[in-house]
């Protein structure tokens, strides 16, 4: 494996060759599947029409909606109707929706990327890129693409997030780290207010555990990629909004390669992906002398001998 050229492939590369692997099809593909999940997400989190932000907005979840949502189950203690299951009916009602938006969600986009269909490589020859069968891949696709319409070994790609082929248990999720999150007691007076009422509290903490993305346990358990990448002199980013929820790996990647001489290509869609592609790399630390930007089926690949 040439450990030169390092290409970092995400959605907009599947979407290039017409994979309908966006979020607007994953919604599309919920409403129709489980009306109930889909109207969880669109009650409780604050995704956008098409849901391109629906990882960052899993961390965004309206807490506030929820418990008013879940308070009209409680019942006063002094009620004469009175029964033992009233203990538990307000946790419940939380409960439900915070499995709907964490496993229950993650179940249905497993389910949706494994029946996503890839092309062949003849359907899509007019947007073929000049890729290198040598290069270093790291995708934060589940798809096949590489393999299927470029021959690329399956040795030389990680699957950062998980694979649709082999995994069931692949990788979705925001990157607010759960462990900041103040405890119950600092939010609210736990001597006055009602036991179940906390107990819905605690139960909306431990979502944000669920849906939380760990970037850096995903990149220690993947530290010998990351160390391999020291030689690489160019990095193609591929179809990757380099947005914050995936900021951690390409700090990993700075860390690793020599920053004061890697060239950077970097494709991005329309005018203002553009901007936020020159913006997020400022922000990275990049030299933008190392750095050019490009439609996607316009970058200038070369050889690196």
């Amino acid at each position: 494996m040439t450990n030169k050229e390092l290409y970092i492939i995400g959605n907009g590369f599947d979407i290039h060759h017409g994979i309908q692997s966006g979020y607007a099809n994953f919604k599309d593909y919920l409403r129709k599947n489980d009306s109930i999940i889909y109207n969880l997400v669109d009650d409780y989190l604050p995704v956008d029409e098409s849901w391109s932000d629906l990882e960052e907005c899993l961390a965004q979840i309206d807490m506030e909606s929820i418990m008013d949502y879940a308070s009209r189950v409680i019942v006063s203690y002094s009620a004469e109707d009175w029964s033992d299951a009233y203990h538990h009916n307000y946790q419940n009602e939380i409960n439900e929706i915070v499995e709907g938006l964490s496993s229950t969600l993650l179940k249905y986009f497993t389910y949706w990327i494994k029946q996503l269909e890839i092309p062949s490589r003849d359907k899509v020859f007019e947007k073929l890129i000049n890729l290198s069968k040598n290069g270093i891949y790291l995708t934060f696709n589940y798809t096949n693409t590489l393999q299927r319409i470029y021959d690329i070994p399956k040795k030389n790609i990680l699957f950062i997030h998980g694979e649709a082929e082999s995994d069931d248990n692949l990788i979705l999720g925001h990157g607010w780290n759960p462990i900041s999150i103040p405890e119950v007691g600092d939010m609210v007076d736990t001597e006055s207010i009602d036991t179940r009422v906390i107990e819905g509290y605690t139960i909306l903490n431990d979502y944000f555990g669920k849906t939380f993305k760990d970037s850096q346990k995903i990149i220690s358990e993947k530290i010998d990629f990351f160390d391999s990448l020291k030689d690489v002199l160019v990095i193609y980013v591929m179809g990757h909004s380099i947005s914050d929820v995936d900021s951690e790996y390409f700090k990993a990647i700075i860390n690793a390669v020599d920053i004061s001489k890697t060239r950077w290509q970097v494709s991005y869609y329309g005018e203002s992906g553009l901007k936020e592609r020159q913006s997020a790399m400022i922000d990275l630390g990049i030299n933008e002398s190392l750095v050019e930007y490009y439609e996607l089926g316009k970058m200038q690949i070369f050889r690196i001998q």
